[in-house]
């Protein structure tokens, strides 16, 4: 008797059940070897074989956060699933080669694997199967690193942001950002055209979704000048790549009734041209130095070929960045209990399943001195949580007020945190624009880890 007649003796069920602990490849392989093989495989009218390869190879999509607080039941197609994650990891070892189409393609499945993440287990951490197989995917691939036309720009900048420095750890150096990437991200990140009424002064589109590519600027911005601070600071950082965007994946998540994670201890880095101008505006409310500061001079002067002109940023021996941690402490209130900050709903957004959220807090940075902080945040149409807050600071007899507008990076409760803009409350032309990073840390984080850096 021949081996394959021996093999198919065995109940096709017990088959399958093999089969379900191979690498999908494999199962197309064996599936090409006979006819009675293919029959195994693609023959049954049930998922099952199908179903267990997604789930031991990647992570059970009915325990993911959308599925769980769906109100509509999880209609899955095990079968098409897997084979559009295989076609979409070809589509991703040949990026050089593939269409526009086969490029969307990819992309929408990758970001679905991470929608699909399990939310990380109060009782333990279980690293999710699927992101650890995208990770090591896209560590292959350049599908990240070529050009993409004008329509795939928003679907490539959204996985560059789960994606960016997820080998901070383990490579130092593979994680370090070129200059010519950091002044352009800075040419994004504080170009005041990209901040007006229209996008809410913050990180999103006119249609009121996230600009990915405007996360991805402010990221990239505040990465880079973290590299530059001096040791003892450089990590003191949020968590990156696609582990820390699982849900529940940031310390200390208080109550179900707040959903976001917004209550206890957070660590926030600023970052802002010209740090003496500023410096000047929150020691002495409405006087103004007479010298224009560099945020003014990038935006509306010619010096270095501008206005705008990355050469303000390469050949300018005297600009300089500042970069401020700051730590926040957040506790969730009722919207009655606030008192400065401006938190008007959007009526077209509204998701019961995630009731907007009320914060009252402090902001405390080196000098010790305190600031008060309001805000709220709300899950967007998009799923992707938004934060907004005000920073009220007593400076002698006067107040000013800074606003910030930022993004939950990854599902609710990420560790990666929240990235955005800063700005002042009035949005005066050439008032102070940066970028910011806000994340959570374990109520016994250190207390001295602030930092003033120019």
């Amino acid at each position: 008797m021949s081996s394959p007649t021996t093999l198919f003796v065995i109940p096709p069920e017990i088959i399958q059940h093999i089969l379900a602990f191979c690498h999908p490849l494999g199962v197309s392989a064996f599936s090409r070897t006979c006819r009675a093989a293919y029959n195994v495989v693609y023959s049954p009218n049930d998922q099952y074989l199908w179903r267990e390869l997604i789930i031991h190879h990647f992570d059970d999509p009915r325990k993911s956060l959308r599925c769980t607080t769906s109100s509509i039941p999880l209609c899955y197609d095990w079968k098409m699933e897997l084979q559009r994650r295989m076609m979409s990891s070809s589509i991703a070892l040949n990026a050089r080669g593939v269409s526009d189409d086969q490029l969307r393609f990819a992309l929408e499945t990758f970001i679905s694997i991470i929608d699909d993440a399990s939310p990380i287990p109060r009782s333990q951490a279980v690293p999710s199967n699927g992101l650890r197989w995208l990770a090591c995917l896209l560590h292959q691939s350049r599908i990240l690193y070529r050009q993409p036309p004008q329509e795939l720009k928003q679907l490539v900048a959204r996985l560059s942001v789960y994606f960016l420095f997820s080998d901070a750890d383990e490579d130092e150096e593979y994680a370090l950002i070129s200059s010519g990437r950091r002044n352009e991200s800075r040419c994004f990140a504080y170009d005041l055209r990209n901040y007006n009424m229209g996008n809410n002064w913050g990180p999103y589109l006119r249609d009121g979704s996230v600009n990915w590519l405007h996360v991805q600027h402010l990221m990239t911005v505040i990465w880079a000048n973290l590299a530059d601070l001096p040791e003892r600071w450089k990590n003191v950082r949020p968590s990156v790549g696609l582990e820390a965007t699982r849900a529940f994946s940031a310390p200390d998540i208080a109550s179900q009734r707040d959903w976001a994670g917004v209550e206890g201890t957070w660590r926030r880095y600023v970052c802002f041209m010209d740090y003496r101008f500023v410096v000047s505006l929150l020691s002495c409310i409405g006087i103004l130095q007479n010298t224009a500061s560099d945020l003014f001079s990038f935006n509306f002067s010619n010096v270095f070929r501008g206005p705008r002109n990355k050469a303000y940023f390469t050949e300018n021996v005297r600009f300089r960045e500042a970069t401020r941690l700051l730590e926040v402490k957040l506790r969730v209130v009722a919207r009655d209990k606030l008192k400065f900050s401006n938190t008007d709903d959007d009526p077209a957004i509204c998701n019961p399943l995630y009731p907007p959220l009320f914060f009252h807090g402090i902001s405390r940075g080196v000098d010790g001195n305190g600031s008060v902080i309001e805000g709220m945040v709300k899950m967007g149409n998009d799923g992707a949580a938004r934060y907004k807050f005000s920073e009220k600071v007593s400076v002698h007899d006067g107040t000013t007020q800074w606003s910030s507008e930022g993004v939950q990076v990854g599902s609710v409760a990420s560790a990666a945190g929240v990235v955005g803009a800063w700005t002042t409350s009035i949005h005066d032309q050439g008032d102070p624009v940066g970028p910011f990073w806000l994340w959570k840390v374990s109520d016994d984080f250190p207390t001295d880890a602030v930092v003033d850096y120019t």
